[in-house]
């Protein structure tokens, strides 16, 4: 869970409260990934009760809890850092959920769906080109450059996707009896079995001397 491990890195700089994670969260990544205060308490309480962060009270004008990060906190994330992914990530989009669900009959209706969703990855890829047009010099820049390309790679392998999709649907649409005619037909059976002379009807009898 990559939220999860995202927490203890911020923590691994100094103790937080579950607010500023958040700000400081969506400060590194908020373009492509935002968090709700649940999704961040929730998370944080799971991590103490594994024993990888721990909170205090702080007492003052404004009762605050702040975490940090334990011993076995910090050895997670550094093995979690250098370990290589467990397997490739599975394809959960919705548009390929309603690609895989759809019917013949809501053909035209999809196809208007996915003419507006390759608007909206057509503008978010203007707004992503804008970030990397010039690579940083600073080792945080650069991470951050990163994570916007690799977001820019994913939102163009998207569109080609969408673009594929509409492509194969519109053409359906133009022959909507294509998959009927290619079907192979099955030869007519007589209602009634037509009756055919026995052998001994069809040869000739033996003359008998």
């Amino acid at each position: 869970m990559p939220v999860k491990h995202a927490l203890l890195a911020l923590l691994a700089e100094r103790d937080l409260t579950g607010y500023e994670l958040k700000v400081r969260f969506e400060r590194a990544v908020g373009e492509f990934w935002q968090l709700n205060s649940g999704q961040v308490y929730s998370t944080l309480e799971r991590l103490r009760r594994c024993g990888l962060v721990q909170r205090r009270a702080e007492e003052g004008p404004i009762d605050r809890t702040r975490y940090a990060l334990t011993a076995r906190g910090r050895q997670q994330l550094e093995h979690w850092l250098v370990s290589p992914l467990p397997r490739l990530r599975p394809v959960r989009d919705p548009l390929f959920v309603k690609v895989v669900f759809s019917t013949p009959q809501l053909v035209a209706a999809l196809l208007a769906t996915f003419t507006g969703e390759a608007r909206r990855y057509n503008e978010a890829l203007e707004t992503l080109a804008a970030l990397v047009a010039r690579e940083p010099m600073s080792f945080t820049g650069r991470t951050r450059w990163l994570a916007a390309e690799a977001v820019r790679l994913s939102y163009e392998a998207q569109l080609k996707w969408i673009e594929t999709v509409r492509r194969m649907l519109a053409a359906h649409a133009a022959e909507p009896a294509a998959t009927e005619r290619a079907r192979p037909s099955r030869p007519l059976r007589p209602a009634h079995p037509v009756s055919r002379p026995s052998i001994v009807d069809r040869e000739p009898r033996a003359v008998r001397g």
